[in-house]
Protein backbone atom coordinates (compact mmCIF):
# COMPACT_ATOMS: atom_id res chain seq x y z
CA UNK A 1 0.00 0.00 0.00
CA UNK A 2 1.11 3.58 -0.60
CA UNK A 3 0.64 6.44 1.86
CA UNK A 4 -3.02 7.12 2.64
CA UNK A 5 -4.64 10.34 3.83
CA UNK A 6 -5.06 8.67 7.23
CA UNK A 7 -1.31 7.97 7.31
CA UNK A 8 -0.50 11.61 6.56
CA UNK A 9 -2.72 12.78 9.41
CA UNK A 10 -0.41 10.96 11.85
CA UNK A 11 2.58 13.12 10.84
CA UNK A 12 3.73 15.77 13.36
CA UNK A 13 2.99 18.61 10.89
CA UNK A 14 -0.70 17.60 10.86
CA UNK A 15 -1.03 17.59 14.65
CA UNK A 16 -4.23 19.42 15.58
CA UNK A 17 -5.63 19.23 12.03
CA UNK A 18 -9.31 18.33 11.65
CA UNK A 19 -10.97 16.44 8.81
CA UNK A 20 -14.22 18.36 8.27
CA UNK A 21 -15.54 16.68 5.09
CA UNK A 22 -14.90 13.53 3.05
CA UNK A 23 -14.08 11.29 6.03
CA UNK A 24 -15.04 8.16 4.07
CA UNK A 25 -12.07 8.69 1.70
CA UNK A 26 -9.25 8.71 4.28
CA UNK A 27 -8.13 5.24 3.16
CA UNK A 28 -7.21 6.50 -0.31
CA UNK A 29 -3.62 6.77 -1.45
CA UNK A 30 -1.86 10.13 -1.88
CA UNK A 31 0.91 10.45 -4.47
CA UNK A 32 1.45 14.23 -4.59
CA UNK A 33 0.70 17.65 -3.12
CA UNK A 34 0.01 20.90 -4.95
CA UNK A 35 -0.20 24.52 -3.76
CA UNK A 36 -3.03 26.76 -4.99
CA UNK A 37 -3.01 30.44 -4.11
CA UNK A 38 -4.30 31.87 -7.40
CA UNK A 39 -7.91 31.02 -6.69
CA UNK A 40 -9.73 33.59 -8.84
CA UNK A 41 -12.21 31.35 -10.62
CA UNK A 42 -12.04 33.10 -14.00
CA UNK A 43 -8.27 32.70 -14.09
CA UNK A 44 -8.42 29.26 -12.54
CA UNK A 45 -10.88 28.04 -15.17
CA UNK A 46 -8.37 29.03 -17.86
CA UNK A 47 -5.76 26.85 -16.15
CA UNK A 48 -8.22 23.98 -15.97
CA UNK A 49 -8.95 24.29 -19.70
CA UNK A 50 -5.27 23.57 -20.37
CA UNK A 51 -4.89 20.63 -17.98
CA UNK A 52 -8.31 18.97 -18.06
CA UNK A 53 -6.88 16.07 -20.04
CA UNK A 54 -5.02 15.07 -16.86
CA UNK A 55 -6.78 13.46 -13.93
CA UNK A 56 -5.37 14.24 -10.48
CA UNK A 57 -6.80 11.22 -8.67
CA UNK A 58 -4.17 11.03 -5.90
CA UNK A 59 -3.39 14.68 -5.20
CA UNK A 60 -4.16 16.96 -2.25
CA UNK A 61 -4.17 20.74 -2.73
CA UNK A 62 -2.84 23.20 -0.13
CA UNK A 63 -4.42 26.67 0.06
CA UNK A 64 -5.64 29.42 2.38
CA UNK A 65 -8.19 30.81 -0.13
CA UNK A 66 -6.53 34.19 0.44
CA UNK A 67 -7.48 35.71 -2.92
CA UNK A 68 -11.14 34.67 -2.52
CA UNK A 69 -11.47 35.04 1.24
CA UNK A 70 -14.40 37.46 0.87
CA UNK A 71 -16.46 35.39 -1.59
CA UNK A 72 -18.22 32.23 -0.43
CA UNK A 73 -19.49 31.73 -3.97
CA UNK A 74 -15.95 31.68 -5.41
CA UNK A 75 -14.82 29.34 -2.64
CA UNK A 76 -17.61 26.94 -3.64
CA UNK A 77 -16.72 27.27 -7.30
CA UNK A 78 -13.07 26.48 -6.52
CA UNK A 79 -14.04 23.35 -4.57
CA UNK A 80 -16.20 22.30 -7.50
CA UNK A 81 -13.37 22.92 -10.00
CA UNK A 82 -10.88 20.97 -7.88
CA UNK A 83 -13.32 18.08 -7.64
CA UNK A 84 -13.94 18.18 -11.41
CA UNK A 85 -10.18 17.90 -11.95
CA UNK A 86 -10.13 14.74 -9.83
CA UNK A 87 -8.29 16.25 -6.84
CA UNK A 88 -8.86 14.22 -3.66
CA UNK A 89 -9.17 17.14 -1.34
CA UNK A 90 -7.95 20.39 0.18
CA UNK A 91 -5.62 21.16 3.09
CA UNK A 92 -6.93 24.53 4.28
CA UNK A 93 -4.57 26.83 6.19
CA UNK A 94 -5.08 29.91 8.39
CA UNK A 95 -8.75 29.44 9.22
CA UNK A 96 -9.59 32.14 11.77
CA UNK A 97 -6.91 34.37 10.25
CA UNK A 98 -7.52 34.55 6.48
CA UNK A 99 -10.99 32.99 6.57
CA UNK A 100 -13.00 33.76 9.72
CA UNK A 101 -14.40 30.24 9.39
CA UNK A 102 -15.23 27.67 6.70
CA UNK A 103 -18.63 28.65 5.30
CA UNK A 104 -21.47 26.17 5.69
CA UNK A 105 -22.07 26.35 1.92
CA UNK A 106 -18.48 25.20 1.27
CA UNK A 107 -18.80 22.36 3.76
CA UNK A 108 -22.16 21.23 2.33
CA UNK A 109 -20.83 21.23 -1.23
CA UNK A 110 -17.62 19.38 -0.31
CA UNK A 111 -19.55 16.75 1.65
CA UNK A 112 -22.01 16.23 -1.23
CA UNK A 113 -19.02 15.65 -3.55
CA UNK A 114 -17.23 13.44 -0.99
CA UNK A 115 -14.34 15.89 -1.30
CA UNK A 116 -11.86 15.93 1.60
CA UNK A 117 -11.24 19.19 3.47
CA UNK A 118 -8.56 19.07 6.16
CA UNK A 119 -8.64 22.19 8.34
CA UNK A 120 -5.21 22.92 9.80
CA UNK A 121 -5.13 24.20 13.41
CA UNK A 122 -7.21 27.37 13.60
CA UNK A 123 -5.87 30.80 14.56
CA UNK A 124 -2.27 29.61 14.30
CA UNK A 125 0.09 32.16 12.71
CA UNK A 126 3.09 29.83 13.09
CA UNK A 127 1.90 27.32 10.46
CA UNK A 128 4.09 26.94 7.36
CA UNK A 129 3.22 25.14 4.15
CA UNK A 130 6.73 23.70 3.82
CA UNK A 131 6.36 21.60 6.98
CA UNK A 132 3.46 19.60 5.56
CA UNK A 133 5.01 19.53 2.09
CA UNK A 134 8.33 18.17 3.39
CA UNK A 135 6.91 15.53 5.72
CA UNK A 136 4.15 14.40 3.36
CA UNK A 137 6.40 14.11 0.30
CA UNK A 138 9.08 12.32 2.33
CA UNK A 139 6.46 9.77 3.41
CA UNK A 140 5.12 9.45 -0.15
CA UNK A 141 8.57 8.97 -1.73
CA UNK A 142 9.71 6.44 0.89
CA UNK A 143 6.56 4.38 0.26
CA UNK A 144 6.70 4.36 -3.53
CA UNK A 145 7.94 0.78 -3.51
CA UNK A 146 5.97 -1.65 -5.62
CA UNK A 147 4.56 -4.41 -3.40
CA UNK A 148 2.07 -7.26 -3.59
CA UNK A 149 -0.87 -4.83 -3.49
CA UNK A 150 0.39 -2.68 -6.34
CA UNK A 151 -1.48 -4.33 -9.23
CA UNK A 152 -4.89 -4.43 -7.56
CA UNK A 153 -4.45 -0.96 -6.08
CA UNK A 154 -3.52 0.60 -9.44
CA UNK A 155 -6.40 -1.03 -11.31
CA UNK A 156 -8.88 -0.06 -8.60
CA UNK A 157 -7.88 3.60 -8.95
CA UNK A 158 -8.61 3.58 -12.68
CA UNK A 159 -11.87 1.65 -12.26
CA UNK A 160 -13.14 4.31 -9.83
CA UNK A 161 -12.68 7.10 -12.38
CA UNK A 162 -15.58 8.37 -14.52
CA UNK A 163 -16.33 5.99 -17.39
CA UNK A 164 -14.88 8.19 -20.14
CA UNK A 165 -11.53 8.33 -18.28
CA UNK A 166 -11.06 4.58 -17.90
CA UNK A 167 -8.50 3.90 -20.59
CA UNK A 168 -5.06 2.52 -21.27
CA UNK A 169 -3.73 6.09 -21.59
CA UNK A 170 -4.97 7.16 -18.16
CA UNK A 171 -3.58 3.95 -16.66
CA UNK A 172 -0.18 4.78 -18.13
CA UNK A 173 -0.41 8.33 -16.74
CA UNK A 174 -1.14 7.07 -13.23
CA UNK A 175 1.73 4.58 -13.48
CA UNK A 176 4.09 7.26 -14.79
CA UNK A 177 3.20 9.53 -11.87
CA UNK A 178 3.65 6.70 -9.38
CA UNK A 179 7.01 5.54 -10.77
CA UNK A 180 8.27 9.00 -11.83
CA UNK A 181 9.24 7.42 -15.14
CA UNK A 182 8.50 7.70 -18.87
CA UNK A 183 6.15 4.99 -20.13
CA UNK A 184 5.78 4.05 -23.79
CA UNK A 185 3.60 1.46 -25.51
CA UNK A 186 4.45 0.41 -29.07
CA UNK A 187 3.16 -2.05 -31.65
CA UNK A 188 5.20 -5.04 -32.79
CA UNK A 189 7.13 -2.82 -35.22
CA UNK A 190 8.08 -0.46 -32.36
CA UNK A 191 5.82 2.32 -33.70
CA UNK A 192 4.65 4.33 -30.68
CA UNK A 193 0.96 3.94 -29.76
CA UNK A 194 0.99 5.68 -26.36
CA UNK A 195 3.64 7.87 -24.77
CA UNK A 196 3.52 9.44 -21.28
CA UNK A 197 6.49 11.55 -20.27
CA UNK A 198 7.87 12.25 -16.80
CA UNK A 199 7.89 15.12 -16.19
CA UNK A 200 5.16 15.92 -18.75
CA UNK A 201 7.30 18.58 -20.44
CA UNK A 202 10.31 16.26 -20.74
CA UNK A 203 12.26 16.60 -23.99
CA UNK A 204 13.87 13.15 -23.70
CA UNK A 205 13.94 11.54 -27.17
CA UNK A 206 12.31 8.23 -26.26
CA UNK A 207 11.71 7.40 -29.93
CA UNK A 208 15.44 7.33 -30.63
CA UNK A 209 16.13 5.36 -27.46
CA UNK A 210 13.65 2.67 -28.45
CA UNK A 211 14.86 2.59 -32.04
CA UNK A 212 18.45 2.12 -30.86
CA UNK A 213 17.31 -1.01 -29.01
CA UNK A 214 15.35 -2.40 -31.97
CA UNK A 215 17.87 -5.09 -33.05
CA UNK A 216 17.97 -6.78 -29.63
CA UNK A 217 14.20 -6.44 -29.06
CA UNK A 218 13.13 -7.77 -32.44
CA UNK A 219 15.64 -10.63 -32.14
CA UNK A 220 13.84 -11.76 -29.02
CA UNK A 221 16.26 -10.68 -26.28
CA UNK A 222 14.01 -9.44 -23.48
CA UNK A 223 14.91 -7.72 -20.25
CA UNK A 224 16.73 -4.54 -19.35
CA UNK A 225 19.09 -2.34 -21.37
CA UNK A 226 21.26 0.34 -19.79
CA UNK A 227 21.77 2.84 -22.58
CA UNK A 228 24.06 5.18 -20.69
CA UNK A 229 24.84 6.12 -17.10
CA UNK A 230 21.87 8.49 -16.84
CA UNK A 231 19.08 6.48 -18.50
CA UNK A 232 17.69 3.04 -17.67
CA UNK A 233 15.22 1.21 -19.89
CA UNK A 234 13.17 -1.90 -19.20
CA UNK A 235 10.63 -3.48 -21.50
CA UNK A 236 8.14 -6.33 -21.61
CA UNK A 237 5.75 -7.88 -24.08
CA UNK A 238 2.04 -7.44 -23.50
CA UNK A 239 -0.72 -8.70 -25.77
CA UNK A 240 -3.90 -7.62 -27.42
CA UNK A 241 -6.98 -9.81 -27.01
CA UNK A 242 -6.29 -11.16 -30.49
CA UNK A 243 -2.81 -12.21 -29.40
CA UNK A 244 -0.95 -9.44 -31.23
CA UNK A 245 2.25 -8.40 -29.44
CA UNK A 246 2.73 -4.91 -28.02
CA UNK A 247 5.87 -3.65 -26.29
CA UNK A 248 5.77 -1.76 -23.00
CA UNK A 249 8.78 0.41 -22.07
CA UNK A 250 9.70 2.05 -18.76
CA UNK A 251 12.42 4.66 -19.18
CA UNK A 252 13.78 6.25 -16.02
CA UNK A 253 16.50 8.86 -15.89
CA UNK A 254 19.28 8.78 -13.28
CA UNK A 255 17.74 6.07 -11.11
CA UNK A 256 17.42 2.35 -11.73
CA UNK A 257 13.98 0.85 -11.14
CA UNK A 258 13.58 -1.55 -8.18
CA UNK A 259 13.68 -5.30 -8.94
CA UNK A 260 10.49 -6.90 -10.27
CA UNK A 261 8.90 -3.49 -10.85
CA UNK A 262 8.58 -4.11 -14.56
CA UNK A 263 6.74 -7.40 -13.99
CA UNK A 264 4.03 -5.70 -11.94
CA UNK A 265 3.80 -2.64 -14.19
CA UNK A 266 3.32 -4.89 -17.22
CA UNK A 267 0.65 -6.88 -15.35
CA UNK A 268 -1.29 -3.66 -14.67
CA UNK A 269 -1.03 -2.59 -18.31
CA UNK A 270 -2.02 -6.04 -19.58
CA UNK A 271 -5.18 -6.01 -17.46
CA UNK A 272 -5.92 -2.42 -18.55
CA UNK A 273 -5.66 -3.47 -22.20
CA UNK A 274 -8.00 -6.41 -21.53
CA UNK A 275 -10.53 -4.19 -19.71
CA UNK A 276 -10.36 -0.83 -21.48
CA UNK A 277 -8.17 -1.32 -24.54
CA UNK A 278 -10.47 -3.26 -26.82
CA UNK A 279 -8.82 -3.30 -30.26
CA UNK A 280 -6.14 -1.00 -28.84
CA UNK A 281 -3.98 -1.34 -31.94
CA UNK A 282 -6.90 -1.34 -34.40
CA UNK A 283 -6.79 1.12 -37.28
CA UNK A 284 -10.38 2.35 -37.62
CA UNK A 285 -12.54 5.44 -37.27
CA UNK A 286 -13.87 4.00 -33.99
CA UNK A 287 -10.33 3.75 -32.62
CA UNK A 288 -9.60 7.31 -33.79
CA UNK A 289 -12.66 8.82 -32.09
CA UNK A 290 -11.95 6.79 -28.94
CA UNK A 291 -8.37 8.10 -28.91
CA UNK A 292 -9.60 11.70 -29.26
CA UNK A 293 -12.11 11.56 -26.40
CA UNK A 294 -9.72 9.57 -24.15
CA UNK A 295 -6.78 11.95 -24.75
CA UNK A 296 -4.60 9.29 -26.33
CA UNK A 297 -2.71 11.90 -28.32
CA UNK A 298 0.06 9.71 -29.73
CA UNK A 299 -2.43 7.09 -30.86
CA UNK A 300 -4.74 9.76 -32.32
CA UNK A 301 -1.99 11.22 -34.51
CA UNK A 302 -0.91 7.77 -35.72
CA UNK A 303 -4.46 6.69 -36.60
CA UNK A 304 -5.33 9.99 -38.28
CA UNK A 305 -2.28 9.63 -40.49
CA UNK A 306 -3.08 6.00 -41.39
CA UNK A 307 -6.73 6.81 -42.10
CA UNK A 308 -5.86 9.99 -44.02
CA UNK A 309 -8.20 12.06 -41.84
CA UNK A 310 -7.22 15.64 -41.11
CA UNK A 311 -8.28 15.94 -37.45
CA UNK A 312 -7.20 19.58 -37.49
CA UNK A 313 -10.03 20.19 -39.98
CA UNK A 314 -12.72 19.08 -37.52
CA UNK A 315 -14.77 22.17 -36.74
CA UNK A 316 -18.08 20.78 -35.52
CA UNK A 317 -19.24 18.04 -33.18
CA UNK A 318 -22.65 16.56 -32.50
CA UNK A 319 -23.23 14.27 -29.53
CA UNK A 320 -26.31 12.15 -30.15
CA UNK A 321 -27.82 10.15 -27.29
CA UNK A 322 -29.93 7.16 -28.33
CA UNK A 323 -32.67 5.76 -26.10
CA UNK A 324 -32.14 2.14 -27.20
CA UNK A 325 -28.57 1.18 -28.15
CA UNK A 326 -29.92 -1.62 -30.34
CA UNK A 327 -31.01 1.19 -32.70
CA UNK A 328 -27.70 3.06 -32.72
CA UNK A 329 -26.56 1.55 -36.03
CA UNK A 330 -29.72 2.80 -37.78
CA UNK A 331 -29.23 6.22 -36.18
CA UNK A 332 -25.60 6.37 -37.35
CA UNK A 333 -26.58 5.47 -40.93
CA UNK A 334 -29.40 8.04 -40.83
CA UNK A 335 -27.03 10.74 -39.57
CA UNK A 336 -24.46 9.93 -42.23
CA UNK A 337 -27.03 10.11 -45.05
CA UNK A 338 -28.18 13.53 -43.81
CA UNK A 339 -24.78 15.06 -43.05
CA UNK A 340 -22.88 14.02 -46.17
CA UNK A 341 -25.18 16.37 -48.09
CA UNK A 342 -23.48 19.28 -46.34
CA UNK A 343 -20.04 18.18 -45.03
CA UNK A 344 -17.08 16.68 -46.85
CA UNK A 345 -15.71 15.22 -43.58
CA UNK A 346 -18.06 13.18 -41.38
CA UNK A 347 -16.71 10.70 -38.81
CA UNK A 348 -19.59 9.02 -36.92
CA UNK A 349 -18.94 6.42 -34.21
CA UNK A 350 -20.61 5.23 -31.00
CA UNK A 351 -18.48 5.71 -27.89
CA UNK A 352 -19.70 4.88 -24.37
CA UNK A 353 -23.47 5.00 -25.15
CA UNK A 354 -23.16 8.18 -27.23
CA UNK A 355 -22.96 8.65 -31.00
CA UNK A 356 -20.04 11.04 -31.56
CA UNK A 357 -20.26 12.97 -34.84
CA UNK A 358 -17.14 14.89 -35.96
CA UNK A 359 -17.66 17.20 -38.93
CA UNK A 360 -15.55 19.44 -41.14
CA UNK A 361 -15.49 21.27 -44.47
CA UNK A 362 -19.10 22.41 -44.57
CA UNK A 363 -20.38 24.01 -47.73
CA UNK A 364 -20.41 27.74 -46.97
CA UNK A 365 -23.91 28.24 -48.35
CA UNK A 366 -25.52 26.33 -45.45
CA UNK A 367 -26.20 27.52 -41.89
CA UNK A 368 -24.78 24.83 -39.63
CA UNK A 369 -27.29 25.22 -36.80
CA UNK A 370 -30.13 24.96 -39.33
CA UNK A 371 -28.62 21.67 -40.56
CA UNK A 372 -28.98 20.30 -37.02
CA UNK A 373 -32.49 21.73 -36.59
CA UNK A 374 -33.51 20.27 -39.96
CA UNK A 375 -32.31 16.81 -38.92
CA UNK A 376 -34.39 16.93 -35.73
CA UNK A 377 -37.46 18.00 -37.72
CA UNK A 378 -37.14 15.52 -40.60
CA UNK A 379 -35.61 12.30 -39.27
CA UNK A 380 -37.96 9.33 -39.01
CA UNK A 381 -35.91 8.09 -36.02
CA UNK A 382 -36.71 11.01 -33.70
CA UNK A 383 -38.42 8.69 -31.19
CA UNK A 384 -35.16 6.75 -30.81
CA UNK A 385 -33.12 9.90 -30.04
CA UNK A 386 -33.03 11.26 -26.49
CA UNK A 387 -31.00 14.41 -27.22
CA UNK A 388 -28.50 16.03 -29.56
CA UNK A 389 -25.86 18.54 -28.46
CA UNK A 390 -24.65 20.84 -31.23
CA UNK A 391 -21.05 22.07 -30.63
CA UNK A 392 -19.63 24.49 -33.21
CA UNK A 393 -16.22 26.16 -33.35
CA UNK A 394 -14.17 23.15 -32.31
CA UNK A 395 -10.69 24.63 -32.71
CA UNK A 396 -8.83 21.39 -32.04
CA UNK A 397 -9.22 17.89 -30.61
CA UNK A 398 -8.80 19.23 -27.07
CA UNK A 399 -12.00 21.25 -27.59
CA UNK A 400 -13.71 18.05 -28.77
CA UNK A 401 -12.54 16.16 -25.68
CA UNK A 402 -13.51 18.90 -23.22
CA UNK A 403 -16.98 19.27 -24.70
CA UNK A 404 -17.48 15.50 -24.73
CA UNK A 405 -16.56 15.33 -21.05
CA UNK A 406 -18.68 18.37 -20.18
CA UNK A 407 -21.77 17.00 -21.96
CA UNK A 408 -21.37 13.59 -20.33
CA UNK A 409 -21.11 15.35 -16.97
CA UNK A 410 -24.50 17.08 -17.35
CA UNK A 411 -26.39 14.60 -19.57
CA UNK A 412 -28.34 13.04 -16.69
CA UNK A 413 -29.79 16.44 -15.73
CA UNK A 414 -30.72 17.67 -19.23
CA UNK A 415 -34.37 16.64 -19.16
CA UNK A 416 -34.84 17.93 -15.62
CA UNK A 417 -33.93 21.41 -16.89
CA UNK A 418 -35.41 21.30 -20.40
CA UNK A 419 -38.69 19.39 -20.46
CA UNK A 420 -39.68 19.62 -24.12
CA UNK A 421 -36.51 19.78 -26.21
CA UNK A 422 -34.05 17.44 -27.91
CA UNK A 423 -31.55 19.84 -29.53
CA UNK A 424 -29.14 21.80 -27.31
CA UNK A 425 -26.26 24.11 -28.11
CA UNK A 426 -22.83 24.02 -26.50
CA UNK A 427 -23.59 27.39 -24.86
CA UNK A 428 -26.71 25.91 -23.26
CA UNK A 429 -24.67 22.96 -21.96
CA UNK A 430 -22.23 25.38 -20.32
CA UNK A 431 -25.17 27.20 -18.74
CA UNK A 432 -26.50 23.86 -17.49
CA UNK A 433 -23.13 23.10 -15.86
CA UNK A 434 -23.12 26.48 -14.07
CA UNK A 435 -26.69 25.91 -12.87
CA UNK A 436 -25.89 22.38 -11.66
CA UNK A 437 -22.88 23.72 -9.74
CA UNK A 438 -25.00 26.51 -8.24
CA UNK A 439 -27.69 24.06 -7.15
CA UNK A 440 -25.10 22.19 -5.08
CA UNK A 441 -23.62 25.21 -3.31
CA UNK A 442 -25.80 25.43 -0.24
CA UNK A 443 -29.06 27.07 0.74
CA UNK A 444 -27.79 30.65 1.02
CA UNK A 445 -26.34 30.75 -2.51
CA UNK A 446 -29.33 29.03 -4.13
CA UNK A 447 -31.73 31.39 -2.35
CA UNK A 448 -29.75 34.37 -3.64
CA UNK A 449 -29.90 32.93 -7.18
CA UNK A 450 -33.66 32.36 -6.97
CA UNK A 451 -34.35 35.78 -5.42
CA UNK A 452 -34.90 37.32 -8.88
CA UNK A 453 -38.11 35.27 -9.10
CA UNK A 454 -39.27 36.05 -5.57
CA UNK A 455 -42.23 38.27 -6.64
CA UNK A 456 -43.85 35.35 -8.53
CA UNK A 457 -42.85 32.43 -6.29
CA UNK A 458 -46.42 32.04 -5.00
CA UNK A 459 -47.96 32.11 -8.48
CA UNK A 460 -47.71 28.62 -10.10
CA UNK A 461 -49.05 29.82 -13.48
CA UNK A 462 -46.51 32.63 -13.66
CA UNK A 463 -43.65 30.31 -12.70
CA UNK A 464 -44.65 27.71 -15.26
CA UNK A 465 -45.10 30.33 -17.98
CA UNK A 466 -41.72 31.94 -17.28
CA UNK A 467 -39.79 28.66 -17.27
CA UNK A 468 -41.58 27.30 -20.33
CA UNK A 469 -40.94 30.57 -22.19
CA UNK A 470 -37.21 30.78 -21.40
CA UNK A 471 -36.14 27.14 -21.18
CA UNK A 472 -38.45 25.14 -23.41
CA UNK A 473 -39.60 27.68 -26.01
CA UNK A 474 -36.28 29.58 -26.19
CA UNK A 475 -38.12 32.89 -25.85
CA UNK A 476 -40.57 32.21 -28.67
CA UNK A 477 -44.15 33.30 -27.89
CA UNK A 478 -45.76 30.97 -30.46
CA UNK A 479 -43.87 27.89 -29.23
CA UNK A 480 -44.62 28.78 -25.62
CA UNK A 481 -48.36 29.08 -26.30
CA UNK A 482 -48.36 25.65 -27.98
CA UNK A 483 -46.53 24.04 -25.05
CA UNK A 484 -48.89 25.62 -22.52
CA UNK A 485 -52.02 25.05 -24.62
CA UNK A 486 -53.07 28.69 -24.28
CA UNK A 487 -53.53 31.52 -26.78
CA UNK A 488 -50.44 33.48 -27.84
CA UNK A 489 -51.98 36.69 -26.45
CA UNK A 490 -52.30 35.00 -23.05
CA UNK A 491 -48.58 34.26 -23.09
CA UNK A 492 -47.81 37.86 -24.10
CA UNK A 493 -49.96 39.20 -21.25
CA UNK A 494 -48.42 36.85 -18.67
CA UNK A 495 -44.82 37.59 -19.75
CA UNK A 496 -45.50 41.35 -19.70
CA UNK A 497 -46.92 41.03 -16.17
CA UNK A 498 -44.01 38.86 -15.02
CA UNK A 499 -41.48 41.37 -16.36
CA UNK A 500 -43.17 44.18 -14.43
CA UNK A 501 -43.18 42.15 -11.19
CA UNK A 502 -39.59 40.92 -11.26
CA UNK A 503 -38.05 44.04 -12.81
CA UNK A 504 -36.36 42.22 -15.71
CA UNK A 505 -37.45 42.24 -19.35
CA UNK A 506 -36.99 38.55 -20.15
CA UNK A 507 -37.69 39.17 -23.85
CA UNK A 508 -34.29 40.90 -24.06
CA UNK A 509 -31.27 38.57 -23.90
CA UNK A 510 -29.07 40.99 -21.97
CA UNK A 511 -31.66 41.20 -19.18
CA UNK A 512 -32.77 37.58 -19.08
CA UNK A 513 -29.50 35.86 -18.04
CA UNK A 514 -30.02 35.93 -14.25
CA UNK A 515 -33.65 34.90 -14.62
CA UNK A 516 -32.71 32.13 -17.08
CA UNK A 517 -30.15 30.75 -14.59
CA UNK A 518 -32.68 30.98 -11.76
CA UNK A 519 -35.22 29.00 -13.83
CA UNK A 520 -32.68 26.22 -14.38
CA UNK A 521 -31.73 26.07 -10.70
CA UNK A 522 -35.43 26.05 -9.71
CA UNK A 523 -36.14 23.03 -11.91
CA UNK A 524 -33.05 21.21 -10.63
CA UNK A 525 -34.18 21.71 -7.03
CA UNK A 526 -37.94 21.20 -7.40
CA UNK A 527 -38.47 18.77 -10.29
Amino acid sequence: MGVTVKDLLQLPSFRGAQVVTGTSRLHQTVSSLSVLEVADVNFFSQIIQTVQEEWYAEELVISSFYSIKDSVEQQCQTVQYLHDLGEMGLILYYVGIVLPDIADEVLELAESLNFIIICMPRNDYSLRYNEVIYEAMEAIVSNQKVNEHFVNESLEKVSLLPEHLRSVEITLKLLSDRMKANIVLTNSNLDIINRVMWPRNSSLDVTSLIRSMAPSILNGRMGEDELDSSCFVEYKRVHQKNGEVLYLFLIKENTKLPPKTMDQISEVVQVAINLWGDKHNEVSEYALVKAIVNDESEKMRRLASLLHIDVSGIQMMWLVYVRDLSEERRVREDLKAHLLQYYKTAVIQTIDHCVVVLLGNCSSKYNEYEIAAEYIETTSLIADISSIVYSPRMRNTQDVRRMYQLVNGVSKEVHRIYHHRKLYTAAEVRSMKRAIDLSKQGEEITEECLSVMEPIMDDPDALKTLMTFLLDAKGNMDDCSKLLFVHKNTVKYRIKKICELIGYDVTINSESYDVYTACMVYRLIHD
